[in-house]
């Protein structure tokens, strides 16, 4: 019997999809699921894309914190207002403009301790950003908010820069004990970076330096919490190397 046009399309067509169609639809159903398993990977992939239009991350203070020297008490909710805030434009102005560090590893052969210094390279003033229309809540611990800011077309590009070479990327988890009060918060901030930094750097430089400087800049809105009395921060961040000075002798 011999067979008629229509069921020779047919049968390519089946072969064609059969080929190529069928790994397609595996392929999109892997990234359903993976969407559906892992719902803040892809938030989060969203977030990236959406990075240079705008910055948008939840931020929390403390209802009741461990009132450090010179903290405001009690928290009124127009402080709390304040306090994220300001948070959110040093950690925005982290990501825009970033920060220089100097760095001394531990050495325990020379009795030379680990050092870590930080410095804003830039920051936004709170009056510059806005909470998300509806964001903001209370619950018996914390208030939290969405805070946002529109970065101009310059400031997206320095941000954009950060993803080409020389820059590298690192990730590291910073504590400091809540006792501090709200200069705890900040502390957090920064030991994460100096966590990150370090861990980047033994993986880079061979032998330890006396000294390496450098920038470096949050990725995204570091995450923070308190676990067991500590201010935890977890961040990833981009740094640059300029400078790395070693030992001259052992």
């Amino acid at each position: 019997m011999k067979r008629s046009p229509a069921r020779g399309l047919s049968a390519a067509a089946a072969r064609f999809c059969a080929a190529v169609l069928a790994p397609l639809a595996v392929a999109r159903l892997a990234i359903a699921l993976g969407a559906a398993l892992c719902p803040w990977a892809a938030l989060d992939a969203a977030a990236q894309d959406s990075v240079k239009e705008l910055l948008r991350a939840e931020f929390w203070t403390d209802v009741e914190p461990v009132a450090g020297v010179g903290d405001e008490w009690p928290v009124t909710p127009e402080l709390a207002r304040r306090r994220i805030l300001e948070e959110a434009a040093w950690v925005y102005g982290g990501m825009i403009w970033g920060f220089d560090f100097s760095y001394t590893p531990y050495d325990k052969a020379r009795a030379i301790p680990e050092r870590f210094e930080v410095e804003s390279l830039g920051a936004l003033e709170p009056e510059q950003l806005s909470f998300a229309p509806g964001a903001r809540l209370k619950s018996p611990d914390e208030y939290r908010a969405f805070v946002e800011y529109r970065p101009t077309p310059a400031l997206a590009a320095l941000m954009a820069g950060y993803a080409q070479e020389p820059w590298k990327g690192c990730q590291g988890i910073g504590r400091a004990d809540m006792i501090l009060g709200v200069k705890g918060r900040r502390a957090a901030y920064e030991d994460g970076l100096r966590a990150a930094l370090r861990s980047y750097l033994q993986g880079v430089l061979p032998n330890k330096p006396r000294l390496v400087k450098g920038r470096v800049a949050f990725e995204r809105a570091p995450s923070l919490a308190i676990l067991g009395g500590f201010y935890t921060v977890q961040l990833r961040a981009r740094a640059m190397v300029t400078e790395s000075i070693p030992y001259k002798i052992y």
